[in-house]
């Protein structure tokens, strides 16, 4: 089981083409931390540690919250929308880049990160999931070891968003074509979706699959059958459950419906998987990515 979160920069920050282009975020950076800090504790009532890929302005301005996460085992990572960068030079999602724009997107963006937390970010994700067949590539040069960037199925072009007959499970990065298993040190964690369950216009306004952002009203408990069923079928060598979410949502209040539906999805995983005899174990992105690796070396 991963749970992660996208900590977005705080609207008060962006431009209004920011806004534009993806409304999630919270209001102010003490929503934010309501809201990282809410599914934490929430996660943690389960067993479960999670993983933050936070912006660079979450990690300036919320960085003592989440180094102490990461102090009580939480993983940290960075998350870039190009746009939603405070200097507001760029424009378009992250797959939109050549792989040199690409490198100084996530170069500056790391520099911002690691001054606010102390260390350099290793583990990322893009903003909607966008990237091209260079951006495994870049992030190897620039020292990241994985990420969890791809959610298979996904058609939104208007975001550079383009994942249809993606990898399904964990794997080392290809470095000129995104969709397929490479022989890169990067190991890649796709998002879990639902097959059986198809949508033509998700949250995002994508065609895809249901999955488990946990905010949307999807058949949750659907979703998680349907991923489960389909790990009895392909076995894959490590069956990973995971979920997303944004620090726009108030998970310290028991009744706000993201709240409820986090529960409900935990609460559904543990009864699943003990019917199937399974037993659901919590993992964070770096340490899936260890495992992955070292397993196919």
């Amino acid at each position: 089981m991963l749970l992660t979160m996208d900590c977005e920069t705080a609207r008060s920050d962006l431009a209004p083409n920011a806004i534009r282009m993806s409304g999630s975020g919270p209001a102010d950076y003490e929503e934010s931390a309501r809201s990282i800090f809410g599914y934490a504790e929430t996660a943690a009532t389960y067993g479960y540690p999670v993983t933050f890929l936070a912006h660079p302005e979450v990690a300036v301005e919320n960085a003592d919250l989440l180094l102490d996460l990461r102090d009580r085992g939480a993983c940290l990572g960075l998350h870039v929308h190009p746009y939603k960068l405070r200097h507001r030079k760029y424009q378009h999602d992250l797959g939109a880049y050549s792989a040199g724009e690409q490198s100084g997107i996530v170069s500056g963006a790391m520099h911002v990160w690691e001054s606010a937390l102390g260390h350099p970010p290793r583990y990322f994700r893009a903003g909607y999931f966008s990237a091209n067949d260079q951006t495994f590539g870049v992030l190897s040069d620039l020292g990241f070891a994985g990420g969890s960037l791809s959610i298979p199925g996904r058609v939104l072009p208007g975001h550079h968003s383009l994942w249809a007959g993606a990898e399904n499970y964990s794997h080392r990065a290809h470095h000129q074509c995104r969709l397929t298993a490479g022989e890169s040190d990067f190991i890649n964690v796709p998002v879990s979706v639902a097959f059986e369950r198809p949508v033509s216009r998700g949250h995002a306004g994508e065609q895809g699959h249901e999955w488990l952002y946990v905010p949307h009203r999807y058949d949750h408990a659907a979703v998680i059958r349907d991923v489960l069923d389909r790990f009895t079928l392909d076995k894959p060598r490590f069956p990973v459950i995971v979920t997303d979410s944004h620090n726009d949502q108030d998970y310290l209040n028991t009744q706000h419906p993201a709240r409820l539906n986090l529960e409900r999805i935990l609460g559904t995983i543990l009864d699943t998987c003990t019917r199937m005899g399974m037993r659901p174990e919590g993992i964070t992105l770096d340490a899936l990515c260890r495992q992955v690796l070292e397993d196919l070396r």
